[in-house]
């Protein structure tokens, strides 16, 4: 009996054991939902201990950035170059040598403008540009009468269009003052001489790309008395009023037959600065001349006066008077009428410019 009753009570346990771990069993699955508890989840106490992990040089970099952005939101003022230029110093010296880089594009920057602006001086310029220039000098009495008179100049071409090398130019001749006219040894003579056309000897070859060459120059060196109208004449007054003072009236004509640009007359001193008593007149005086501004003489105002007074030892010391102009059609008249392309027979545009300027243009 004691058996029995051992084996009823080990059945028992082991319902009971059963039972008991069913149990256990159906409670966990019912409580897994809340076990990952989101609204209670503290972060680790290591996640705070991040901001401590910061070494002091870059602690002290960021205040160096934070105390400049303020001062940059100012712009730029005037008498701040030593403040601004420390702060920048201290500034580079916490980033260190690679603070440096960016300085470099800086200059090139600034000069992009003019680099683009460059190209435009030619950007109307054709593939063949011509230019004809000279210069005109002179002297004239204090009369006003003309003493020497000369004029030099050539006529110019540059090609950029490599397919139009093989060129003969027309020439249009005016009133050359019988000033002596020469072309380039290679230039065709007999075309040049009989013709007045500018092209190569050896028609088979072309001019030289992308360089200015001058086909042809020319000089006049006249007699005065062959001379009948230079471009402008002056004729000086003057008139010593005692103790050393000198009063002066220069009066200009055009006397030729073209309109100039830019007239200006530089009239030297050396013991007192003038004083001007015209005035109208345009002029500015420098450390040892007086600079009078005319502008553009033509038939509107073909003749004016400036006067002035000043103190010298002698009227010697406001000479020689020098003139500057400039003129659009040359006082020696070359011009080129027409471009043909040879191994075509047609004509091509071109374009063209005239420079005529004085230089040494003087009133003795």
């Amino acid at each position: 009996n004691k058996e029995l009753e051992a084996t009823e009570e080990r059945k028992r346990k082991a319902k009971q054991l059963e039972m008991q771990r069913k149990e256990a069993t159906r409670s966990g699955r019912s409580n897994m939902p809340s076990a990952p508890s989101y609204p209670t989840y503290t972060p680790p106490p290591t996640q705070p201990a991040v901001t401590d992990t910061y070494d002091s040089y870059n602690a002290e970099k960021n205040k160096s950035f934070q105390k400049s952005l303020p001062a940059r939101s100012k712009g730029m003022q005037l008498g701040k170059k030593t403040k601004t230029t420390s702060m920048f110093e201290q500034v580079r010296g916490d980033l260190g040598p690679e603070a440096e880089a960016p300085l470099v594009p800086a200059a090139p920057a600034a000069s992009a403008p003019v680099q683009a602006a460059a190209p435009a001086a030619s950007s109307d310029r054709e593939g063949l540009h011509i230019t004809v220039a000279e210069t005109i000098s002179a002297k004239l009495s204090r009369e006003g009468s003309l003493e020497s008179f000369e004029v030099k100049g050539d006529l110019q071409l540059r090609i950029t269009d490599p397919s139009l090398t093989q060129v003969q130019l027309a020439l249009a001749l005016g009133d050359t003052h019988g000033a002596q006219l020469n072309s380039h040894p290679k230039v065709d003579k007999a075309a040049f001489k009989n013709d007045k056309i500018i092209q190569l000897t050896d028609t088979s070859k072309g001019f030289p790309a992308n360089n200015s060459i001058g086909v042809m120059r020319w000089r006049l060196a006249a007699k005065a008395e062959d001379i009948s109208d230079p471009p402008i004449t002056f004729t000086a007054w003057v008139n010593e009023t005692g103790s050393g003072t000198y009063n002066i009236t220069l009066e200009y004509e055009l006397t030729g037959g073209d309109a100039l640009n830019d007239v200006t007359v530089s009239i030297p001193y050396q013991t007192s600065e003038p004083s001007v008593s015209s005035f109208d007149a345009v002029y500015e005086v420098s450390g040892d001349s007086i600079d009078w501004t005319i502008g553009d003489v033509d038939d509107t105002n073909a003749n004016g006066s400036f006067e002035f007074e000043a103190q010298a030892e002698s009227e010697a010391e406001f000479f020689p008077m020098s003139v500057r102009f400039s003129k659009t059609r040359p006082y020696v008249e070359v011009d080129v009428s027409s471009v043909t392309l040879l191994n075509m027979g047609q004509d091509i545009s071109f374009s063209k410019d005239i420079k005529s300027t004085a230089d040494g243009y003087m009133v003795v």
